[in-house]
């Protein structure tokens, strides 16, 4: 009997164990879904998303709840510290833009007009002008973008016919850059929703961005086709080329491949990244592939037409 007892104790107690065991076990994944939950909301979290993002919890234990109500606030603050330095630099560059510009007329007009300058008050004036039309080129990049980031870029998409389009872009480019463009597309018409003075500003920057970064024995290609429902066009140079690590950071803000060099040609580093914020605001998307050596290609991928027509 004592025997028997022992026994039956040991199996009552491993089943208790057990069972014990499966609860906590049970009951701690339980526990860590809400943590689960609020990783997989934490990786959703970006900059244009901060005002969005909240950690709804129903279900958790208390601890979590509290921790996800620190977390809210946490995101709160950081969205109002986003839109004050979105707001400050979208005012400095508005404020400061008007009185460069005059600056930068000012200073155009003494050199057209000043025949009894001297050389060194000729250099001086030609070396303020041009930095003063680099500062207020800036200060319009800037405002692009914080307009962008406060939703506040108004965007007119219209039926446009870009092969005729695509041609006159190339002229002016022709005009100002004094380069072999040639473009390259079908004869058939291709029509595209797009906003056409904003799409001119797309297909400028990366002109001019392949004309800094060319030979200028080289020429350019402005090449269209069809793709489905989708307008791609595709602005290729035959330039010294992008290291593959420094890709994918292209269209940062601020970034440039070689510091050196866009000092002297006059890069901000703001180019690409205005054309990756217009181009998406149309609904398209941009792309580079690049081999050092051999040239760079920007791919612009439009649709060819809305359900409706809309304005961003």
């Amino acid at each position: 009997m004592f025997l028997q007892l022992v026994r039956n104790l040991g199996i009552a107690s491993i089943l208790a164990i057990a069972g014990t065991t499966v609860a906590i076990a049970f009951y701690v994944k339980r526990s860590l879904l809400p943590l689960q939950r609020m990783s997989q909301l934490t990786e959703k979290v970006s900059a244009e998303r901060l005002g969005e993002a909240q950690m709804q919890l129903d279900h958790a234990p208390s601890e979590v709840k509290q921790l996800a109500q620190t977390f809210d606030q946490m995101l709160v603050c950081l969205f109002d510290s986003w839109e004050q330095q979105r707001q400050f630099v979208s005012n400095v560059s508005h404020e400061l833009r008007t009185p460069l510009t005059l600056v930068s007329g000012y200073l155009q007009s003494t050199l057209r007009r000043g025949s009894n300058l001297t050389a060194p008050q000729r250099e001086a004036l030609e070396i303020a002008s041009s930095e003063a039309q680099r500062t207020v080129q800036l200060l319009q990049d800037l405002l692009i973008l914080a307009r962008a980031d406060s939703g506040y870029m108004h965007l007119q998409l219209e039926p446009l016919v870009i092969n005729d389009f695509l041609e006159e872009v190339a002229g002016m480019a022709r005009e100002y850059s004094n380069r072999v463009i040639a473009p390259e597309y079908t004869t058939r018409s291709i029509e595209v929703q797009a906003d056409a003075n904003h799409l001119k500003q797309v297909l400028l920057n990366l002109i001019d961005n392949a004309v800094k970064y060319s030979d200028s024995e080289q020429p350019m290609t402005l090449k269209l086709e069809q793709r489905g429902d989708q307008a791609v066009i595709q602005v290729r140079d035959r330039g010294m080329g992008i290291p593959l690590q420094k890709q994918t950071r292209i269209f940062e803000r601020f970034y440039r491949v070689d510091d050196a060099r866009s000092r002297s040609t006059g890069g901000t580093g703001l180019g690409l990244s205005i054309v990756k914020t217009l181009v998406e605001a149309m609904g398209g998307e941009v792309s580079v592939s690049s081999q050092m050596g051999e040239g760079t290609a920007f791919t612009l991928t439009l649709l060819r037409r809305f359900p409706y027509s809309r304005k961003t």
